[in-house]
Protein backbone atom coordinates (compact mmCIF):
# COMPACT_ATOMS: atom_id res chain seq x y z
CA UNK A 1 0.00 0.00 0.00
CA UNK A 2 1.52 3.50 -0.86
CA UNK A 3 1.27 6.09 1.56
CA UNK A 4 -0.99 8.12 -0.70
CA UNK A 5 -3.96 5.52 -0.30
CA UNK A 6 -2.91 4.82 3.41
CA UNK A 7 -3.50 8.60 3.58
CA UNK A 8 -7.15 8.21 1.57
CA UNK A 9 -8.17 5.26 4.20
CA UNK A 10 -7.63 7.52 6.91
CA UNK A 11 -9.51 10.55 5.58
CA UNK A 12 -12.36 8.83 3.94
CA UNK A 13 -14.89 10.22 6.05
CA UNK A 14 -14.06 13.58 5.79
CA UNK A 15 -17.25 15.86 4.63
CA UNK A 16 -17.72 15.26 1.01
CA UNK A 17 -15.29 13.68 -1.71
CA UNK A 18 -14.02 16.80 -2.49
CA UNK A 19 -12.67 17.39 1.10
CA UNK A 20 -10.56 13.85 0.28
CA UNK A 21 -9.25 15.03 -2.60
CA UNK A 22 -8.28 18.24 -1.38
CA UNK A 23 -6.42 16.36 1.14
CA UNK A 24 -4.62 14.16 -0.53
CA UNK A 25 -3.40 17.36 -2.94
CA UNK A 26 -1.86 19.37 0.06
CA UNK A 27 0.04 15.98 1.32
CA UNK A 28 0.94 15.58 -2.50
CA UNK A 29 2.42 19.19 -2.32
CA UNK A 30 3.38 19.05 0.57
CA UNK A 31 5.89 15.84 -0.31
CA UNK A 32 7.38 17.71 -3.12
CA UNK A 33 8.17 21.01 -1.31
CA UNK A 34 9.39 18.29 1.11
CA UNK A 35 11.80 16.56 -1.71
CA UNK A 36 12.76 20.09 -3.69
CA UNK A 37 13.78 21.39 -0.18
CA UNK A 38 15.89 18.26 0.60
CA UNK A 39 17.77 18.36 -2.75
CA UNK A 40 18.50 22.05 -2.56
CA UNK A 41 20.50 21.26 0.96
CA UNK A 42 22.29 18.78 -0.93
CA UNK A 43 22.88 19.95 -4.50
CA UNK A 44 23.27 23.78 -3.62
CA UNK A 45 21.49 26.25 -4.57
CA UNK A 46 19.87 26.41 -8.21
CA UNK A 47 21.53 28.02 -11.46
CA UNK A 48 18.40 30.84 -11.39
CA UNK A 49 15.03 31.55 -10.30
CA UNK A 50 12.62 28.66 -10.73
CA UNK A 51 8.94 27.62 -9.98
CA UNK A 52 7.86 23.90 -9.73
CA UNK A 53 4.45 23.47 -11.42
CA UNK A 54 1.75 21.40 -10.92
CA UNK A 55 -0.54 20.50 -13.93
CA UNK A 56 -3.65 18.09 -14.49
CA UNK A 57 -5.50 17.04 -11.44
CA UNK A 58 -2.41 17.95 -9.31
CA UNK A 59 -3.10 21.27 -9.75
CA UNK A 60 -6.65 21.40 -9.75
CA UNK A 61 -6.29 19.54 -6.16
CA UNK A 62 -8.38 16.67 -7.60
CA UNK A 63 -6.21 13.65 -6.55
CA UNK A 64 -7.24 9.71 -6.17
CA UNK A 65 -5.80 6.80 -4.78
CA UNK A 66 -4.69 6.03 -8.35
CA UNK A 67 -3.51 9.47 -9.94
CA UNK A 68 -0.82 10.09 -11.89
CA UNK A 69 1.53 12.95 -11.58
CA UNK A 70 1.69 15.91 -13.87
CA UNK A 71 4.35 18.31 -13.14
CA UNK A 72 6.44 21.12 -14.79
CA UNK A 73 9.51 23.52 -14.49
CA UNK A 74 9.73 26.79 -15.18
CA UNK A 75 12.82 28.73 -14.85
CA UNK A 76 14.37 32.01 -15.12
CA UNK A 77 16.56 31.15 -18.27
CA UNK A 78 16.72 28.59 -20.53
CA UNK A 79 20.15 27.97 -20.20
CA UNK A 80 19.13 26.66 -16.44
CA UNK A 81 16.29 24.88 -17.52
CA UNK A 82 18.62 22.55 -19.79
CA UNK A 83 21.15 22.51 -17.25
CA UNK A 84 22.08 19.12 -15.10
CA UNK A 85 20.83 20.80 -11.73
CA UNK A 86 16.94 21.06 -13.26
CA UNK A 87 17.51 17.26 -14.96
CA UNK A 88 18.93 16.13 -11.39
CA UNK A 89 16.15 17.98 -9.42
CA UNK A 90 12.96 16.80 -11.82
CA UNK A 91 14.49 12.89 -11.53
CA UNK A 92 14.58 13.43 -7.66
CA UNK A 93 10.70 15.24 -7.05
CA UNK A 94 9.52 12.76 -9.66
CA UNK A 95 11.35 9.37 -8.06
CA UNK A 96 10.05 10.73 -4.77
CA UNK A 97 6.64 11.10 -5.46
CA UNK A 98 6.23 7.98 -7.28
CA UNK A 99 7.46 6.30 -3.88
CA UNK A 100 4.64 8.38 -2.73
CA UNK A 101 2.23 6.40 -4.76
CA UNK A 102 2.12 9.06 -7.50
CA UNK A 103 2.35 7.08 -11.21
CA UNK A 104 4.56 8.44 -14.01
CA UNK A 105 3.07 10.11 -16.29
CA UNK A 106 2.29 7.85 -19.06
CA UNK A 107 1.95 10.93 -21.40
CA UNK A 108 5.30 12.49 -20.16
CA UNK A 109 3.71 15.29 -19.35
CA UNK A 110 6.35 15.59 -16.35
CA UNK A 111 9.40 17.76 -15.26
CA UNK A 112 12.36 15.78 -16.35
CA UNK A 113 10.61 16.85 -20.29
CA UNK A 114 9.10 19.89 -19.74
CA UNK A 115 11.71 22.19 -18.26
CA UNK A 116 12.00 25.43 -20.24
CA UNK A 117 12.81 29.36 -19.37
CA UNK A 118 9.65 31.30 -18.67
CA UNK A 119 10.41 33.32 -22.01
CA UNK A 120 10.29 29.93 -23.76
CA UNK A 121 6.88 28.61 -22.11
CA UNK A 122 5.06 32.02 -23.22
CA UNK A 123 6.43 31.43 -26.19
CA UNK A 124 5.04 27.99 -26.62
CA UNK A 125 1.85 28.60 -24.94
CA UNK A 126 1.38 31.79 -27.11
CA UNK A 127 1.62 29.03 -30.29
CA UNK A 128 -0.94 26.82 -28.81
CA UNK A 129 -3.59 29.13 -28.28
CA UNK A 130 -2.65 31.16 -31.87
CA UNK A 131 -2.23 27.28 -33.74
CA UNK A 132 -4.25 25.07 -31.91
CA UNK A 133 -3.30 22.04 -33.69
CA UNK A 134 -4.71 18.55 -32.17
CA UNK A 135 -1.34 18.52 -30.12
CA UNK A 136 -1.59 21.78 -29.45
CA UNK A 137 -5.57 21.17 -27.77
CA UNK A 138 -4.06 18.63 -25.80
CA UNK A 139 -1.55 20.38 -24.49
CA UNK A 140 -3.63 23.37 -23.71
CA UNK A 141 -5.55 21.07 -21.79
CA UNK A 142 -2.54 19.77 -19.92
CA UNK A 143 -1.26 23.07 -19.35
CA UNK A 144 -4.48 24.69 -18.52
CA UNK A 145 -4.50 23.28 -14.94
CA UNK A 146 -1.14 24.95 -14.01
CA UNK A 147 0.05 25.85 -10.05
CA UNK A 148 2.76 26.60 -8.54
CA UNK A 149 3.62 25.03 -5.48
CA UNK A 150 7.62 25.83 -4.97
CA UNK A 151 10.38 27.95 -6.02
CA UNK A 152 11.05 31.99 -6.05
CA UNK A 153 9.76 32.51 -9.83
CA UNK A 154 7.03 34.41 -10.74
CA UNK A 155 4.85 32.26 -13.38
CA UNK A 156 1.66 34.58 -13.70
CA UNK A 157 2.94 35.96 -16.84
CA UNK A 158 2.49 32.51 -18.59
CA UNK A 159 -0.89 31.71 -16.73
CA UNK A 160 -1.93 35.08 -18.43
CA UNK A 161 -1.14 33.60 -21.74
CA UNK A 162 -2.94 30.90 -21.22
CA UNK A 163 -6.22 33.00 -20.51
CA UNK A 164 -5.73 34.89 -23.42
CA UNK A 165 -7.11 31.70 -24.73
CA UNK A 166 -10.41 33.05 -24.13
CA UNK A 167 -10.13 34.94 -27.37
CA UNK A 168 -9.55 32.26 -29.70
CA UNK A 169 -12.28 30.19 -31.02
CA UNK A 170 -10.62 27.73 -32.73
CA UNK A 171 -9.61 27.25 -29.35
CA UNK A 172 -12.36 27.14 -28.04
CA UNK A 173 -13.36 24.78 -30.56
CA UNK A 174 -10.64 22.56 -30.42
CA UNK A 175 -11.31 22.25 -26.48
CA UNK A 176 -15.16 21.88 -26.98
CA UNK A 177 -14.54 18.81 -29.53
CA UNK A 178 -12.42 17.06 -27.33
CA UNK A 179 -14.82 17.34 -24.20
CA UNK A 180 -17.91 15.93 -26.46
CA UNK A 181 -15.60 13.07 -28.04
CA UNK A 182 -16.46 10.81 -25.27
CA UNK A 183 -19.56 8.53 -25.53
CA UNK A 184 -21.48 8.38 -22.37
CA UNK A 185 -23.32 4.42 -22.04
CA UNK A 186 -26.71 5.65 -22.21
CA UNK A 187 -29.11 3.91 -23.82
CA UNK A 188 -32.79 4.04 -24.95
CA UNK A 189 -34.61 6.32 -22.07
CA UNK A 190 -31.34 7.45 -20.82
CA UNK A 191 -30.61 3.58 -18.88
CA UNK A 192 -26.82 2.76 -18.25
CA UNK A 193 -25.66 0.49 -21.05
CA UNK A 194 -23.24 -2.51 -20.04
CA UNK A 195 -22.29 -4.61 -16.59
CA UNK A 196 -19.95 -1.29 -15.43
CA UNK A 197 -18.48 1.94 -15.89
CA UNK A 198 -15.92 3.74 -15.97
CA UNK A 199 -16.05 6.44 -13.69
CA UNK A 200 -13.11 8.38 -15.34
CA UNK A 201 -14.38 8.27 -19.25
CA UNK A 202 -17.77 8.22 -18.61
CA UNK A 203 -18.20 10.83 -16.70
CA UNK A 204 -14.87 12.57 -14.90
CA UNK A 205 -13.02 13.34 -17.89
CA UNK A 206 -15.80 14.73 -20.37
CA UNK A 207 -17.10 17.15 -17.10
CA UNK A 208 -13.19 18.13 -16.17
CA UNK A 209 -12.98 19.22 -20.26
CA UNK A 210 -16.12 20.92 -20.01
CA UNK A 211 -15.54 22.85 -17.31
CA UNK A 212 -11.95 23.82 -18.01
CA UNK A 213 -13.56 24.86 -21.29
CA UNK A 214 -15.99 27.09 -19.75
CA UNK A 215 -13.57 28.79 -17.32
CA UNK A 216 -11.28 29.78 -19.99
CA UNK A 217 -14.57 31.18 -22.39
CA UNK A 218 -14.85 33.55 -19.17
CA UNK A 219 -11.53 34.07 -18.67
CA UNK A 220 -11.15 32.40 -15.13
CA UNK A 221 -8.21 32.08 -12.97
CA UNK A 222 -9.96 29.47 -11.46
CA UNK A 223 -8.13 25.75 -11.69
CA UNK A 224 -10.71 23.04 -9.52
CA UNK A 225 -13.87 21.80 -11.96
CA UNK A 226 -16.42 22.77 -9.67
CA UNK A 227 -14.81 26.24 -8.93
CA UNK A 228 -14.83 26.87 -12.95
CA UNK A 229 -18.09 25.61 -13.45
CA UNK A 230 -19.47 27.85 -10.79
CA UNK A 231 -17.65 30.66 -12.66
CA UNK A 232 -19.23 29.86 -15.71
CA UNK A 233 -22.84 29.75 -13.96
CA UNK A 234 -21.94 33.25 -12.64
CA UNK A 235 -21.32 34.32 -15.73
CA UNK A 236 -24.55 32.94 -17.36
CA UNK A 237 -22.81 30.85 -19.98
CA UNK A 238 -24.19 28.18 -18.01
CA UNK A 239 -27.64 27.87 -16.71
CA UNK A 240 -27.90 27.84 -12.76
CA UNK A 241 -30.23 24.40 -13.03
CA UNK A 242 -26.97 22.60 -15.18
CA UNK A 243 -24.27 24.34 -13.30
CA UNK A 244 -25.89 22.46 -9.81
CA UNK A 245 -26.52 19.52 -11.59
CA UNK A 246 -22.37 19.21 -13.00
CA UNK A 247 -21.24 19.89 -9.56
CA UNK A 248 -23.44 17.43 -7.96
CA UNK A 249 -22.20 14.70 -10.91
CA UNK A 250 -18.71 15.60 -10.44
CA UNK A 251 -19.15 14.80 -6.62
CA UNK A 252 -20.81 11.99 -7.15
CA UNK A 253 -18.36 10.35 -9.73
CA UNK A 254 -15.25 11.10 -7.49
CA UNK A 255 -17.36 9.49 -3.93
CA UNK A 256 -17.83 6.29 -6.05
CA UNK A 257 -14.05 6.15 -7.49
CA UNK A 258 -13.20 6.84 -4.00
CA UNK A 259 -14.99 3.86 -2.53
CA UNK A 260 -13.96 1.74 -5.34
CA UNK A 261 -10.54 2.17 -5.40
CA UNK A 262 -10.67 1.61 -1.63
CA UNK A 263 -12.43 -1.65 -1.73
CA UNK A 264 -9.81 -2.56 -4.63
CA UNK A 265 -6.92 -1.44 -2.15
CA UNK A 266 -8.21 -3.78 0.66
CA UNK A 267 -8.73 -6.50 -1.87
CA UNK A 268 -4.96 -6.23 -3.04
CA UNK A 269 -6.51 -5.68 -6.47
CA UNK A 270 -5.03 -2.91 -9.86
CA UNK A 271 -6.73 -0.17 -8.84
CA UNK A 272 -8.93 1.45 -11.74
CA UNK A 273 -11.91 3.47 -13.05
CA UNK A 274 -14.21 0.90 -13.43
CA UNK A 275 -17.16 -0.03 -11.87
CA UNK A 276 -19.66 -3.13 -11.66
CA UNK A 277 -23.15 -1.31 -12.07
CA UNK A 278 -24.39 -4.99 -9.94
CA UNK A 279 -22.55 -3.72 -6.66
CA UNK A 280 -24.70 -0.33 -6.51
CA UNK A 281 -28.17 0.16 -4.46
CA UNK A 282 -31.50 1.39 -6.50
CA UNK A 283 -30.82 4.78 -5.43
CA UNK A 284 -27.34 5.16 -6.41
CA UNK A 285 -27.88 3.56 -9.44
CA UNK A 286 -30.74 6.32 -10.32
CA UNK A 287 -28.26 9.05 -8.98
CA UNK A 288 -25.38 7.41 -11.51
CA UNK A 289 -28.41 7.86 -14.38
CA UNK A 290 -29.00 11.53 -13.49
CA UNK A 291 -25.20 12.39 -13.18
CA UNK A 292 -24.57 10.99 -16.77
CA UNK A 293 -27.95 12.45 -17.87
CA UNK A 294 -26.38 15.62 -16.58
CA UNK A 295 -23.14 15.43 -18.79
CA UNK A 296 -24.81 14.30 -21.74
CA UNK A 297 -27.17 17.66 -21.22
CA UNK A 298 -24.00 19.68 -21.27
CA UNK A 299 -22.34 18.06 -24.00
CA UNK A 300 -25.16 18.99 -26.62
CA UNK A 301 -25.30 22.19 -25.08
CA UNK A 302 -21.15 22.27 -25.83
CA UNK A 303 -21.86 20.88 -28.96
CA UNK A 304 -24.43 23.69 -30.27
CA UNK A 305 -22.84 26.45 -28.76
CA UNK A 306 -19.26 25.73 -29.99
CA UNK A 307 -20.51 24.15 -33.51
CA UNK A 308 -18.29 21.60 -33.02
CA UNK A 309 -20.02 19.94 -36.28
CA UNK A 310 -18.17 22.30 -38.05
Amino acid sequence: MTPLVDLARRVAAEPGPAAVSRKLSAAADARAVDLIEGFQQEAGPPPADFAWVDLGSMARRELHCASDQDNALVWATTEAAASPYARDLAQHVIGGLADFGLRRCAGGFMADKWSMGLREWCSHLRRCVAEPTPDAVLETDVFGDLRPIAGTLDTAVATEVLLSGSDSMRLLHGLAACATSFHLPLGLWGRIRGDEIDLKRAGLTPLVLMARLYGLRVRSPAVGTTDRLVAAGDAGLLGTRLTGDLCAAFDLFTALRLQRQLEQADAGATLTDKLPLAELSRDRLHELRDALKAVKTAQDTTAWTFRTDL
